[in-house]
């Protein structure tokens, strides 16, 4: 079967029929599983060419300014595709403001920033790449080191037949190594039928998730990532879980509106929140109950919840390339 996004195209194959369940049912209707492949991006083919290119691109450090830094530098793959760290840090060793979210699955996602005010959304029109790669340099320096790398013309050649090396060309083919990055988990082989994927505290997760609300927002394969919201409904964050360009006093909750976390991998995503000031899953879920629902968790469902992110994590195999 095949289902169609914007901006992409993917495929999904599906088990043999399962066993009647009213909670796979739910689950399925809000969430469903990740697809076993993207096979486009951008309306273009995902080819091996253009991965292979993609692959080789996200590991060199030459496409930054000072040749330290890497995509793979702030995105580490064997780690949950983030950089485990509160915020950012820059070249220069600058602190940024947000968390740095993960290239894990990214590719499904609707929105892919944390801010959601109008300003900050009109600034990420170009696409998360092609925001990621101005962090590193400008395009015409950055095409310039590539050019002059021997090895990079050929792979370019093999990825884009006939066609000059552009910023455009070195931003699709990083769009389609990312569209690789698909980690399946227990939760989709659950969903695809198989029973004894999820515990029995996970399953119960799954129902108190949906049954308190976090659904609502959370929807979808990548339980989240589809739109932005006021984070703090029912209350506003503390100052303790505020990043430092928000006010200690608090703000309009029509000014504090965040991207909804994706929740893919989440259990390897640590420090969370826009701010990355919560450092542990199972306050990040308290956090959430009490601030975005207005209805705090007793211990036990606090670790049922937990127990079925958990089973969102997923797998996934990727060997460093060689650089030309």
């Amino acid at each position: 079967m095949q289902r169609l996004i914007p901006g992409l195209a993917m495929t999904m194959a599906l088990a043999g029929p399962a066993v009647a369940d009213p909670l796979r049912d739910m689950a399925l209707g809000l969430f469903g599983p990740l697809p076993d492949a993207v096979t486009e991006v951008e309306g273009v083919p995902v080819t091996p060419a253009l991965v292979d290119l993609g692959r080789v691109l996200f590991f060199d450090p030459r496409l930054s300014a000072q040749g330290q830094l890497s995509c793979a530098g702030c995105h580490d793959l064997a780690s949950g595709g983030d950089d485990g760290r509160v915020v950012m840090v820059g070249q220069d060793g600058t602190e940024g403001l947000r968390n740095t979210s993960t290239v894990l699955n990214a590719v499904l996602n609707d929105v892919h920033f944390w801010d959601g005010r109008e300003a900050d959304r009109a600034l990420q029109a170009g696409g998360p790449v092609r925001a990621g790669l101005a962090l590193l340099d400008a395009p015409e320096p950055m095409l310039a080191r590539l050019q002059a790398v021997p090895g990079y013309g050929d792979l370019f050649l093999a990825a884009f037949p006939g066609e000059p090396i552009t910023a455009d060309s070195l931003a699709l083919a990083l769009e389609a190594f990312a569209a690789t990055l698909l980690t399946p988990a227990p939760f989709d082989a659950w969903l695809k039928g198989d029973d004894s994927a999820l515990s029995a505290e996970a399953k119960a997760g799954v129902q108190l998730f949906n049954d308190r609300g976090c659904s609502l927002c959370h929807y979808g394969p990548m339980l989240g990532g589809a739109d932005y919201y006021p984070l703090g409904l029912v209350e506003l964050p503390g100052i303790d879980i505020k990043a430092a360009d928000e006010s200690a006093a608090g703000e309009g909750v029509d000014e504090f509106v965040f991207r909804t976390a994706p929740l893919r991998n989440v259990a390897l995503t640590a420090p969370y929140f826009h701010s990355g000031k919560v450092a542990d899953l199972a306050g990040a879920v308290d956090v959430m109950a009490a601030g975005q629902l207005g209805s705090p968790l007793a211990p036990e469902e606090t670790a049922q919840i937990v127990a079925f992110l958990d089973s969102l994590t997923g797998s996934l195999e990727i060997t460093p390339p060689v650089l030309p």
